[in-house]
C-alpha cells in the first residue's frame, strides 16, 4: 500500500474529461455507484447527476452498487476516456473492466435471486457469458452458477452450461441499463417488463444446447 497514494484512484477519476459522450456512456447504468480500491484502501462514490458525474469520498451506504476495483482498472479507465472521446475499442475496454464486478453486485440484489424472476424470465441455472471484443474474440468472460437461492458469479468459464452468451460492449451495457431501471422501480410491472424484454433481447444474443430461447 506504501506505493499508492491513498487518494489515487478518486484522483484519477476526477481527471477523466466529462464531455456529453462520457456522461451518456454511463447513463442508465447506475445513479449513485460506490467502489472500494484494493491497493490503497480508498473508497469513493460516483453519482451521475444527467449533465455531470460527481465524486465525493467514501462508500455511499444507500448507493445502488458497491463494486470492488483495482488500481490498474481504473487506470484504465482513465486511460480509455482521456480525450473525452470514446472508440469502439475503448467502449470495450470499459466495459471489460466493469464487465464481471458489475454482474456480481447486480445478482446481490435479493430479487434477481428469487426463483419467480428467474422462473418469470426463464433464466438458467447455469449460464456462460463472453464478452467480445471489436474484432469478434471472446477475451472477457464469466460463468453465473445459481445455487442455495443465490448467484454465484466466477471468472472464466467452468461446467457445462445451458446456455451461452456472446455480447458486444453495447449489448452488455444495454442490459445492464435495463435491469438498473426494473431494480429502481422496483415494482411487479417493473420487473415484468424486464422478464418480457430479457426474453426478446437473449434471443438475440445467445444460444442454448437444447435450442430453446
Amino acid at each position: 500500500m506504501a506505493d499508492h497514494p491513498r487518494f489515487a484512484a478518486i484522483d484519477m477519476w476526477r481527471g477523466i474529461t466529462q464531455t456529453p459522450e462520457i456522461v451518456d456512456y454511463f447513463r442508465g447504468l447506475f445513479h449513485t455507484m460506490a467502489f472500494t480500491v484494493a491497493e490503497t484502501g480508498e473508497a469513493f462514490t460516483a453519482t451521475h447527476e444527467g449533465q455531470a458525474v460527481t465524486l465525493r469520498a467514501g462508500a455511499d451506504p444507500a448507493a445502488d452498487f458497491t463494486v470492488p476495483l483495482r488500481l490498474e482498472n481504473i487506470e484504465r479507465l482513465a486511460a480509455h476516456t482521456h480525450d473525452g472521446r470514446i472508440s469502439p475499442d475503448e467502449s470495450w475496454r470499459i466495459a471489460a473492466v466493469l464487465f464481471t464486478p458489475l454482474t456480481r453486485v447486480t445478482l446481490q440484489n435479493p430479487v434477481m435471486a428469487s426463483n419467480w424472476v428467474r422462473r418469470l424470465a426463464g433464466v438458467e441455472d447455469l449460464i456462460h457469458v463472453k464478452l467480445v471484443n471489436p474484432a469478434g474474440q471472446d477475451e472477457a468472460m464469466h460463468t453465473l452458477v445459481y445455487a442455495s437461492r443465490q448467484w454465484l458469479v466466477l471468472s472464466g468459464l467452468h461446467g457445462r452450461a445451458s446456455r451461452a452468451y456472446r455480447l458486444t460492449p453495447e449489448q452488455s451495457l444495454d442490459y445492464q441499463r435495463h435491469v438498473f431501471a426494473a431494480m429502481r422501480q422496483n415494482t411487479m410491472a417493473g420487473w415484468w417488463g424486464f422478464a418480457r424484454w430479457y426474453r426478446r433481447w437473449r434471443a438475440a444474443v445467445s444460444s442454448s444446447p437444447t435450442g430453446a430461447v
